[in-house]
């Protein structure tokens, strides 16, 4: 079970009520489809759940965590108001960047005495420094993505389709130890590397393509991500232009990061290379954003982004060109910041590979 202070010293509340599934997972490391864990103050936490996660959840009392059954009749508001009585529990924080506004509703019609607090920035807050052990099971998560990106270079080639592409590399992260997906694939080849999100199709690959491959992998609940971009043959003189580019400005970005850095000031090393280069309005998303149970968490790095990238904190750097009929390139690398430096966790090639 994490340590909540943090949360509380931000938050100034006597509770905090957690209902969404990625944040009772990231509190406690259990999974459950069903839960409602309240945080108490000098760590005394409980765990409200059904007859089918009971059992299961008695794991939990080895971290402190007293287990409470809702069933015959009892709701999870009736045991929530009993809670709040016991403890003398006047504030509750509600994660209001999760909940809807239906679920706030309930919550506030049947939560009797008790004022509703939103505290959900303060748990991204809190989600975005990670444990030493967060740590190690990211880095395991990008690790297998690595791997899974070796093994497809193996299957590229003229006439097999984006989709034979999504499956071959689903299967290498499956394979070598990935629980899941971090997010839906992306496989973008040809014309179709012009659409920074594209979604794989029946399109079968050329020579002369670009191959765009944006991808992670969830290991103990834990994401990560990698993109990029090879070509299956010799690429034309402009899509080489861009993706020397697109690394030279990836590399500038990286090599320029440090702890304490604003995430606007990753953007900008990154944007000003491709903007010297004639390709600032075909950079058209943020240089970056940190992750862990979400594939997209806080800090970001972006033109606007107020964000500071601190200790324990990770950050992706994926600059890219994206010209509409012609093509586009994107190459994404992991980093962890660290107070003494910047590691990049992603180990695969980046200078131009041709298959």
């Amino acid at each position: 079970m994490k340590n909540t202070d943090k949360l509380f010293e931000l938050s100034k509340v006597d509770a905090v009520l957690v209902i969404s599934e990625k944040n009772r997972m990231y509190f406690t490391g259990f999974a459950s489809t069903f839960g409602y864990l309240v945080l108490l103050h000098n760590n005394k936490n409980i765990f409200i759940t059904d007859p089918r996660y009971y059992e299961m959840a008695q794991s939990l009392s080895r971290d402190g965590v007293e287990v409470v059954q809702i069933a015959n009749g009892t709701s999870a508001t009736d045991a929530l108001n009993d809670i709040f009585r016991n403890y003398d529990v006047k504030s509750v924080g509600f994660e209001d960047t999760e909940l809807t506004v239906q679920d706030h509703s309930v919550l506030k019609h049947k939560l009797a005495g008790v004022k509703l607090v939103p505290v959900g920035d303060f748990i991204c807050t809190v989600r975005s420094y990670k444990t030493e052990t967060e740590i190690a099971y990211i880095r395991k998560a990008q690790s297998i993505t690595d791997i899974a990106f070796s093994e497809i270079l193996k299957v590229i080639r003229p006439g097999i389709t984006e989709r034979d592409v999504q499956v071959e590399l689903e299967y290498q992260m499956a394979r070598n130890g990935a629980e899941g997906l971090a997010f839906d694939t992306i496989i973008a080849s040809g014309i179709n590397s012009s659409k920074p999100h594209a979604h794989p199709t029946d399109k079968v690959i050329e020579l002369g393509d670009p191959v765009t491959m944006d991808f992670g992998a969830r290991y103990h609940g834990y994401c990560s991500d990698m993109t990029r971009t090879v070509f299956v043959g010799q690429p034309s003189g402009e899509l080489r232009k861009i993706y020397n580019v697109v690394l030279l400005a990836q590399t500038m970005g990286i090599n320029n990061a440090y702890c304490g850095m604003a995430g606007r000031e990753l953007d900008s090393y990154c944007r000003e290379v491709i903007k010297s280069n004639g390709y600032e309005q075909y950079f058209v998303h943020s240089t970056g954003h940190s992750l862990g149970i979400d594939i997209h968490e806080t800090p970001t790095a972006s033109m606007r982004s107020v964000d500071m990238l601190n200790a324990k904190q990770f950050i992706t750097c994926e600059p890219g060109i994206y010209i509409p009929g012609v093509g586009g390139v994107r190459i994404e690398d992991l980093l962890l910041i660290e107070e003494d430096g910047v590691t990049d966790l992603t180990t695969s090639d980046k200078t131009i590979i041709i298959l």
